[in-house]
This record gives structure tokens, sequence and C-alpha cells, in this order.
């Protein structure tokens, strides 16, 4: 069974995000992706679940159902669930998979006489994982690392794994101590905090991490580490490094421009709108990343070294054009 080819037909939208993901949360194998999104659904979101709560709530309210007429609700509930979605003609295309041994043998063991094999039940599947949100679309390909993740957390055990970087070089982080997983505060990752021995904090792409195992270690830190840690989580911090203070001055166009682009946008510490000067508490890298689309509309009264980084790269900019 687990050689069977489906051929599914949804939305050509759908089809559209799932080759997308493919590409943002480095999946390599397009059926190896769709089985990690089916067997995530059977483990934390199956269809029979669903029924028997909805008839559970019924039986409340109707107390004497007979058999047959329960059969029919069940029926008329998955009906209703299977038609989430209405695929218009000539706005749809097929998926082909096949189903991998180890989500094949998950169907299996909801029941020998479920719909876990249906194409109608695999639509239901693409559809649900489809219109999540894009950082919930990477919890669920990476439903199992999270899993790890959270006992580690849990249990303040280490943590050891391989990351990604932006060359496609993988390096091995050890002796990682994890604190916790956010959203990005534009939806789109989730981040999880760690600190390594000598205390640095980084907050390291979910779908980044390759290879994640638990080790059996129980770590301990500074309290000064973990306020730092749990500081990263609370503000959403993504970037690498420590915090640091910055002041900017706004101009009028500048300062309705932080307003309006909410992408990213560090919150300000301190606002002083009379003078349109704010102050930041945020890693360097984030400030320089938003704030480098600013131009001559802010100035940097704070530190030197991101004054200094945006200079290069205002120049470099400035030296392409007179190229």
């Amino acid at each position: 069974m687990e050689k069977e080819n489906f051929n599914v037909k949804v939305s050509n939208k759908i089809i559209e995000i799932l080759d997308r993901d493919m590409e943002t949360f480095n999946q390599k194998n397009k059926n190896s992706m769709i089985n990690k999104i089916i067997f995530t659904y059977l483990k934390i979101k199956n269809e029979d679940d669903i029924q028997e709560k909805i008839l559970n709530d019924i039986k409340k309210i109707e107390t004497n159902i007979s058999e047959e007429k329960e059969k029919k609700i069940k029926e008329i509930i998955k009906k209703n669930i299977y038609e989430t979605l209405t695929i218009k003609k000539g706005s749809s295309k097929l998926v082909n998979f096949h189903l991998n041994k180890k989500t094949f043998d998950e169907c299996k063991s909801l029941g020998e006489n479920s719909n876990y094999f249906d194409t109608e039940f695999f639509r239901v599947v693409f559809e649900w994982y489809a219109f999540k949100a894009k950082y919930k679309r990477e919890q669920i390909l990476f439903h199992e690392e999270i899993s790890i993740i959270k006992e580690a957390i849990n249990k303040k055990y280490e943590l050891e794994f391989n990351v990604k970087l932006n060359d496609e070089r993988l390096i091995k982080i050890q002796d990682s101590y994890p604190f916790g997983i956010f959203e990005s505060k534009d939806e789109n990752f989730n981040y999880l905090v760690t600190a390594d021995k000598n205390g640095v904090t980084y907050s390291t792409r979910i779908s980044n991490m390759k290879n994640v195992s638990l080790i059996r270690k129980v770590f301990s830190v500074s309290e000064e580490v973990e306020e730092k840690a749990k500081k990263r989580i609370e503000n959403k911090y993504f970037a690498m490094g420590n915090t640091i203070q910055c002041k900017i001055q706004f101009t009028e166009e500048g300062y309705y421009n932080y307003k309006m682009i909410s992408h990213l946008r560090p919150k300000p510490i301190e606002e002083n709108e009379k003078n349109k000067v704010l102050t930041f508490n945020e890693p360097e890298d984030s400030l320089f990343f938003y704030f480098k689309q600013f131009g001559q509309s802010i100035k940097i009264l704070e530190p030197q070294s991101l004054k200094n980084r945006l200079k290069d790269f205002y120049k470099k900019a400035l030296e392409s054009y007179e190229d």
C-alpha cells in the first residue's frame, strides 16, 4: 500500500503554497514533505476526533439517538468536513504522491475501515495545511523536531543539531541550552532561543535546523543568561548577538514611514514624539536590517557601530551606481 500512488485534485493556490513552502522551509523532496503534512495531521487533528466531538455535543441535546440515526448524523458531519472548500473548474491541478511506510502505518493504525486512504480525505488535509499562517505551516513540517525541542526545554536538557547557513553549509551546534520558541513578528517563521556554554544567546530559525537530537544532560546557567534568553523570547529578537541601546532621530517622512512599515518593526523603549527621537534596545542586526530602507529620513545618534554599518551600506550602494 505504501507504494500506491494517489492523485488528489486541489486548487492552484494550494499547489503554489506547497511549491513555495518546499523552498522556504528547506524541503528537498516533495513526496517527503507531503508525508510530513499527512502524518502531522493524523497526530494532532484527525477527522474521527472531530466527528466524535460534534456527535457528543449533539448527544448532550438529544439523548435518545438510535444507532441508525447516529450513523446518518456521522455521514452528515463527514460530508460537511470534506466539503470545506469547493474546487472551481479550470482552477485545480492534481497532486501526485505515495505514502511512505511511516505515514501508511499511522493511517492503518486508526482503523481498517477508516477513510484515511480516500482522495477526499487527503484533499481535506491539504486544505487544512494550506490555509494556515506561514509559521503554523512551518510547525506542521517540523512537528517531530519541535516535539524534541519542547521536551528538552521542559526537562532542561541540552540539544545538538545542525544549522543551515546562507551558503548552504551545515554547521554542528553542541552544548546548546534551549529556553523557548517564538514566532517572528511578521508571523512567517518560528525561532528557537538557546544559549551556549559562554552565555551568548541565539535565535535559530526552526526550518534551518537539521538532525535535532536531545542530550539527556541537565544544564544550568546564570540568572543573567536566563534573563537575556527570556527577553529575547518576549521581544521576539530573531537576529544573532546581544542587544544594544540605539537612539534614532526621524524626519517627518521617516517617522511616518516607521509608523506605516510594520514588517519586522522594532519596538521603542522610549519615544520623544516632539523631537521625533526614539530609543530602542534590540540586537544590532535587527535594527540594521529594518532601518537600512529609511535612507536620509533617519539619523542614527548612537551607537557608532550602527552608524558605521549604515554609512558603509549606503556608500557601497552609491558606488554601484557610479560604476
